[in-house]
């Protein structure tokens, strides 16, 4: 029987705040699922904002996912590619 991964839940109030470079709130992510389900689902600009940032890479390394997070460090730029290629090191 293959062992299921233990889904790693981010204590209340450490959250990933999915925002807009302007400041408003689209989303919020719990676990490393709900954090791939929000970027499938929230605006580019905010996918870029965070991305660009390396805002993703800090909390998916908090919650203790250290392989997601090496991935996604280095993934920048201005494009749909962007969001593609943090799903895909996140799955």
């Amino acid at each position: 029987m293959p062992r299921r991964k233990m889904v790693r839940n981010a204590p209340q109030g450490r959250e990933f705040v999915f925002k807009t470079p302007e400041g408003r709130e689209v989303g919020r992510a719990r676990n490393l699922m709900e954090f791939v389900s929000l970027i499938k689902q929230v605006p580019l600009t905010s996918v870029l904002y965070h991305a660009n940032g390396g805002h993703f890479a800090s909390w998916l390394e908090f919650i203790g996912e250290k392989n997601a997070a090496g991935k996604v460090r280095m993934i920048k730029g201005n494009t749909e590619q962007v969001r593609a290629d943090i799903i895909e090191s996140c799955t």
